[in-house]
């Protein structure tokens, strides 16, 4: 239609995969608009293991998948790069799950992992730190210069200086997820970033979103980081327990904080973390707990 190609990307970007796969068969114009979206994301896990699987394999247990998952996980890259998907810096997105691996480093340094090198948003499950950050270069360095978004999740380190060290290895890092981090009592125990290990040698802008989920007393270690924090938008939990920390370093640039301010109890029922008005249709002649 004449259209700007800007116009046509920004229009598609809004659209779901089963449509994006439709415009691809339309024209090749559309075939070649909508490719980049239709191959924006990649994850590596338990389906890409199946999918690697050569046909005299079988089905394998998961005590199998522990063992060889880097090489299965390469036969699907090396399949996928067949054809065609891995080239052009189509993948912007990057999902790791390597929970249930006895070799997890051995998938981070896989050569055609190592090769994405436009990769903006990079998500992974069940990271080992004490064990990466050693090796961080043969693993992450291809993400450094182009990463914007990180989440992690069910993250694991002996210290939360590790946390912070491996967060401050992503100069252009906007975006920040961590749920469910398995820091032991390493907060009790709090030292500036930096103080062990490389110093990162520029500030990290930190000026998009901010999500804790399932996090207590991270403000701190997160205000610490070098540079400040200056997300626009924060998501916490209603027991962050320093969520005042950050609300303090993010005073110039906040523009939406949002508390949940529901959590599950043992009997499984949503308990309201605020005390109901005379007025509300749920209150009682008996107080309502907090």
């Amino acid at each position: 239609m004449g259209l700007p190609r800007e116009l046509i990307d920004k229009i598609l970007c809004y659209s779901d995969l089963w449509t994006l796969k439709m415009c691809s068969l339309a024209s090749r114009s559309f075939y070649s608009a909508a490719r980049p979206f239709i191959h924006r994301r990649i994850t590596l896990g338990i389906r890409s293991f199946v999918r690697g699987l050569s046909p005299d394999m079988g089905q394998l247990s998961f005590e199998t998948y522990a063992q060889q998952a880097e090489v299965c996980h390469a036969r699907y890259l090396l399949a996928a790069e067949g054809r065609g998907l891995l080239r052009y810096g189509y993948v912007r997105e990057v999902y790791l799950e390597l929970s249930q691996l006895d070799h997890p480093e051995n998938v981070l340094q896989l050569q055609q992992l190592r090769a994405l090198e436009t990769v903006q948003t990079l998500r992974i499950e069940s990271l080992v730190l004490h064990q990466v950050l050693p090796i961080f270069d043969r693993c992450f360095s291809h993400f450094v210069p182009t990463l914007q978004s990180l989440s992690l999740k069910d993250t694991r380190c002996e210290k939360v200086q590790q946390l912070m060290q491996f967060i401050c290895r992503f100069p252009r890092l906007d975006d920040l997820t961590l749920i469910s981090p398995n820091l032991g009592s390493s907060l009790a125990t709090y030292a500036p970033p930096g103080s062990e290990g490389p110093q990162p040698q520029q500030h990290l802008p930190l000026r998009g979103d901010l999500v804790l989920d399932g996090t207590l007393g991270l403000g701190k270690s997160l205000s610490g980081l070098p540079g400040g924090i200056h997300f626009r938008s924060v998501q916490v939990d209603s027991d962050q327990n320093d969520l005042q920390i950050l609300v303090r370093a993010c005073s110039s640039s906040l523009e939406a904080l949002t508390i949940r301010s529901f959590k599950s109890s043992k009997s499984s029922t949503l308990v309201p973390m605020h005390l109901p008005t005379e007025r509300s249709p749920t209150s009682s002649s008996s107080p309502a707990k907090a």
